[in-house]
């Protein structure tokens, strides 16, 4: 489902360090599942914050049904909303059901892996997700490759049951599998496009080096 039709920058001045990275005007159609990609520091986290907030810099064209039913939005931020480092009471729903894991969880993520953890605040509560808005931020960070591509079928079915998201990531699997918004070449291009000029820009970069 397309809860949020279309995304246009308006601004850069609002958000910290948005003036540095993103380019005003940039516009892209949105699709069920939105990946923001690109080298470090092209701006997808900054894109993904405004979004978030819904911020005054941004203009985004909405679906009927998100004004008329008030479509909850998830954030979710790899680094910044690990229960290593955050308090889980601080968690928000998803779907109206609490996704934060509680005190005795808090203690309990001290003796497992970041994988671990990444599965349980972000795969398994897409399990029960419906209707609403999920933004994740670099979701796939400690996934095994097994885990990345379950992540991948998750995401299919909660869009199956009404959920849109908006991803920023590195993760070569997603990519593969979907569009790309791409804030390195501002424009809307193939997965598989986005990879290979990734590819020949490294190989680019390898020559280089060499020369010099």
């Amino acid at each position: 489902m397309i809860h949020v039709k279309n995304v246009k920058i308006l601004s850069t001045a609002g958000e910290q360090g948005a003036a540095k990275v993103l380019k005003k005007g940039f516009s892209f159609e949105c699709s069920p599942v939105n990946l923001l990609v690109g080298d470090q520091g092209c701006g997808k986290s900054t894109l993904l914050r405004m979004l978030q907030k819904n911020s005054k810099d941004l203009k985004l064209d909405l679906a009927e049904h998100v004004i008329r039913d008030s479509v909850q939005s998830y954030y979710f931020d790899s680094e910044k909303d690990n229960p290593r480092v955050k308090n889980p009471e601080l968690y928000t729903t998803m779907s109206g059901q609490d996704v934060g894991i509680g005190v005795g969880g808090a203690i309990a993520s001290r003796f497992k892996s970041h994988g671990e953890i990444m599965q349980w605040m972000v795969i398994n509560p897409l399990t029960t997700a419906e209707n609403c808005v999920v933004l994740l931020d670099e979701p796939e960070s400690g996934l095994s490759l097994t885990n990345q591509f379950r992540l991948i079928k998750e995401i299919s079915a909660a869009v199956e049951r009404g959920c849109q998201f908006f991803i920023a990531t590195h993760c070569y699997p997603l990519i593969e599998a979907y569009d790309v918004v791409s804030l390195e070449h501002w424009k809307t291009m193939k997965g598989a496009d986005f990879i290979k000029l990734a590819r020949e820009k490294r190989y680019d970069r390898q020559e280089k080096d060499s020369s010099d």
